[in-house]
Formats: C-alpha cells, structure tokens, sequence
C-alpha cells in the first residue's frame, strides 16, 4: 500500500510540486489583495489585479527553476509567452471575482478563493503546454500535417501521408499528425509516438470535427510551426484554414478531385459529369436535407480552397479545374502523386494466372466501385466484348458502394463465369493480377491522375480509357494507348476489338511511354512538395 502510495505520488510529482509553488504565490496574492483593500483603501478590483500581477512573477521563479526545471535557452521568448498566459488568467480571475461579488454577494476574500482555484487549473495547463515547454518555444520549423486517415487505416490518402512522415523522420524534420481513425493503435504500437494524434471516427460528426480543430489548434500554437498541410478541402481543410487565419499561419491544401461532386454522385444527386457539373450545380437528391449537406460541402470546400496560401493538386487537369473555383493560378502547383513501383516477384503471364487461379485471356480493370468509374458499363458489353474472343474475361479489382448492383447485373446477364469481382488487393496481390492480363481498361468519367493507369504502363499492359480528366496527361490516343468516350458502349468495343486483332499495336503501345516514370518517383514528389511548403 505504502509502495502504490509512493508510486502514485511519484507520477503526480510535477502537479504536487506545481500546487506548493502556487500555493506559495496564493499566500502572497491573498496577503497583498487584503492589505491593499483594507489598509491602503483601493477597490477589491484594483488590489485583486494588483496582488495577482506580483504574485504570478513569484509563481514564475518558483516554476522555472524548481517545478519545470525550464532551461534558459529561450528566456525571453518564455517570458512573453508566460505573460501572454498570464494576461488570460487575470481575465479569468477578474471576471470570476466580480461576478460572485456583485451578482451573488459573496464575501471578495471568499470569492478570491473560489477564483484562484479555476485559475491554478488554467495556469498549469498553460505552463506544461506552452511556458516551460522547449517545444513549443522552439525555433526549429515544424509542419502540422491535417490528415484525414492514416495507417492502419487503408487508402492512397493514407499511404501517401504516411510516406512523407517518414520522409520528415529520416530528415529530422519536425512534425506533428492529426488524423481522424477508425482504429486507434496502443501507445506502445504507435509508430510515430507523441507526433500523431488520432481523433476517432465513430464519434458524432460535429463533435468528431469540433475536437479536431481544437486538437488541431494546440498544436499549431508553437511558435515553430510555421505551416499546415491539410490533406483535403473539407475535413482537414476547414479546421486547416480558421487555424490558420487566427494563428497566422501558412496553410497548403492537397486537392486531388471535386469532393462536393463525388458526394453528390453517390448520394444520387446528380447524373453530370465533374466538367458540366463545374458550370451547373443542381441537387437532385430525393431528401431535401441530403440537397442541403451537398450544398454546405461545396460551400465548404470552396472557402477553404480561397483562403488556403497553396494549393497542391496532382495532374494539369486539376489545376484548370480547381482555378475554376476562383483560386488564383500562381496559388496552384503541380505535384504529380509517387507511385510505389515495389519490386514484388516477376512471372510470366501463365504462372501469374496459376497464382491467382483464373484462366482466359483477362482484361482487367481497377477501382473503386462507385457511380463514376463506369464498371457497369464495362459488366453490359461482356456479352459482346465474348464474341470478339470467347476466353475473354473480365476482372473487376476494388470495392465501393456500387459492388451489389454490379453482383446483380452480373447475374442478371449469366456473367457469373465471365467476370470475375475480385474485391480489395493488396499491392503484392494486385502486381500478379497486372502480370496475368492481357488488356488493362479504365471507363471512368473523372479521374485527376490515374496511379492504376501507371501501374498498368509499369507492367507494360495494353492501355484503353476515357478521354477524361488526367487521363490525356498519361495516354496520348493511338500513340501510347487508346482514349475513347466514357460510357460509349460501341467506341468500347470498337477500341477492345482494334486493339485485341492487332498485336503490333498492343506492342507499340507499350513501348512509348508518353512520360518518363521517373516523374512519379518518391523523392521527385517530395522534394516539390518540401519546397511548396518551405521548410
């Protein structure tokens, strides 16, 4: 018991020495506040701020040499911002003693009790966090990364962001992470310890938001940080840019699509296409409240895009979409996205097929299954696409919100053979998948810079897409691939059969990339997006 006692103590030692500290000042702050009053004659308000300026410099020296043990490496600094604290608990005091005072008519020594109680609360949290606390006093840069996921949580968000933490912890960079998660790791499991801090996604939507601008605040307080890089328009966004114009800091904002438009698609709320949908924005939704979310969104997104000092967006496409929103050309930069060509073992397309237990002739296509990648498309034309070649089929990669309509139509049209839902990959499995196809198809009507289009170039498919988006950055037709119209059901087949009859062209169109792969490297990307963010 006497051991747990001692032990307990030991962990509360920093507070308990703080309290004897305060304690001490509290005595002379009370001591000079009744003889002010009582012997000198001034208003309790006077003598209470008078009394509290004096005994806070003597809470400062008992702070910074025993409780904190605060080095003198940024004296000054630490003495503004000790002050700055020390103006706010003056307020607090003030307003506090003047209330139970005057409204509720409490003696000013009682009510001078009740204060200096709320006040030590405040003052301590505000002397660990920011006046003894070399960090936070740090003159070293620091970036503030506001994510949105992040590993163990999955995604291309989440990987990208994950790879420049790494890049920062290598360079000794300084940084920190806010993130929203669906799991939270133990603190022993967290790789990136106290530079990360997870918001849980299960929490209510407003409250969720609420604590993470607060979170996000704290810690873009020091007076090292000197930019924020939110990773998307809205969820990080948002909190990025009001953190920004209160604290004066520099916000860069990672654009990567129109998020109010993908909302809408998924919600039903619209049948345009991301380029008629720049020119006419009309909610169709069934349920007002879902029209009126929409609307918010995209009022959302585009504040937080105009106030942000820089706009990162991957593709050319992009850009001229994002300067459509009112942004300032000079405020976008072109970064294109990394694509981690990892290594995994090399087959032939035969073992690869017998690795992945599916036979024929594959034409494979990747995605998320949503309203916008034109899958179902792709499901309606097999009948035909069979005609051109009998062991044609058709593999499906990814998962989405579209996968029960998809299932069904497959159904419906006795596909069941034909085309393949092969779910979520990881990149290890989807490597086999690339090597044991024969034809790589993408029928989206929006894309911002496809990395499955330069997987597919990496693996040396045959390439037909949609002339939409980013994708003419990466396909020029009939040079490197073929570019045909989303949803076209007859210039689809045309372009499968072309392609398919024509060996020479499959070749040809393999061997002329339209850009150097280099330009998607890991260090290209971050080296441009070190220097956007100037640290």
């Amino acid at each position: 018991m006497i051991k747990f006692a001692i032990k307990h103590l030991k962990k509360r030692a920093q507070f308990l020495k703080y309290c004897v500290g305060g304690g001490t000042a509290f005595i002379v702050d009370f001591s000079l506040l009744y003889i002010f009053t009582e012997f000198l004659g001034l208003w309790y308000l006077w003598s209470a701020t008078a009394s509290f300026v004096i005994a806070v410099y003597v809470n400062y020296l008992i702070q910074k040499f025993w409780t904190f043990k605060s080095s003198g490496q940024y004296a000054l600094r630490q003495f503004l911002v000790f002050t700055a604290a020390q103006i706010v608990g003056l307020f607090i005091n003030n307003t506090a003693l003047y209330v139970l005072v005057e409204s509720f008519g409490l003696w000013y020594m009682f009510s001078k009790a009740i204060a200096a109680a709320v006040v030590l609360i405040w003052n301590f949290w505000a002397s660990k966090m920011f006046v003894f606390n070399d960090e936070f006093l740090s003159k070293e840069p620091q970036i503030i990364i506001a994510a949105e996921i992040f590993p163990p949580d999955i995604g291309g968000p989440a990987t990208y962001t994950y790879r420049i933490a790494k890049y920062l912890t290598n360079q000794k960079i300084n940084f920190k992470i806010i993130c929203y998660a669906t799991t939270i790791p133990r603190k022993s499991q967290e790789e990136f310890g106290r530079r990360i801090t997870r918001i849980s996604s299960f929490l209510p939507l407003l409250i969720k938001y609420f604590i993470y601008l607060i979170n996000l605040f704290v810690l873009s307080l020091p007076i090292s940080t000197k930019v924020i890089y939110a990773q998307g328009a809205v969820a990080s966004g948002l909190p990025a840019v009001l953190v920004g114009k209160i604290l004066r800091k520099r916000v860069v904002i990672k654009v990567v699509g129109d998020y109010g438009w993908e909302q809408a698609r998924i919600y039903h709320a619209t049948e345009r296409s991301i380029d008629d949908w720049q020119h006419q924005r009309i909610f169709k939704a069934k349920k007002l409240l879902i029209n009126l979310k929409l609307k918010f969104i995209c009022c959302v997104q585009k504040f937080a895009i105009r106030q942000a000092s820089v706009i990162i967006v991957p593709s050319h496409y992009l850009k001229s979409l994002v300067g459509g929103w009112g942004v300032r050309e000079q405020k976008i930069k072109v970064i294109y996205n990394a694509v981690d060509f990892q290594f995994y073992e090399l087959n032939s397309q035969k073992e690869a097929k017998k690795k992945i237990k599916i036979d024929g002739d594959l034409i494979l296509t990747v995605g998320r299954l949503v309203p916008w990648k034109g899958m179902d498309t792709l499901v309606a034309i097999m009948p035909e696409i069979k005609k051109i070649n009998p062991c044609f089929k058709l593999v499906i990669a990814g998962s989405g919100s579209e996968e029960k309509k998809l299932k069904l139509l497959i159904k419906d049209l006795k596909l069941a053979n034909s085309v393949i839902m092969a779910g979520r990959l990881s990149q290890q499995e989807m490597s086999k998948f690339y090597q044991a196809s024969s034809l790589f198809v993408l029928n989206s009507s929006y894309e911002g810079l496809s990395h499955v289009i330069l997987e597919a170039m990496y693996y040396k498919l045959p390439i037909i897409t949609s002339a939409v988006g980013g994708n003419p950055e990466l396909i020029q037709d009939d040079y490197n691939g073929c570019l045909v119209e989303y949803n076209n059901k007859q210039a689809w087949l045309a372009a499968i059969k072309r392609l398919w009859q024509n060996k020479s062209l499959r070749e040809r169109f393999c061997s002329n990339p339209l850009v150097k792969m280099d330009v998607f490297s890991f260090d290209h990307m971050v080296r441009d997006t070190i220097k956007v963010l100037n640290i």
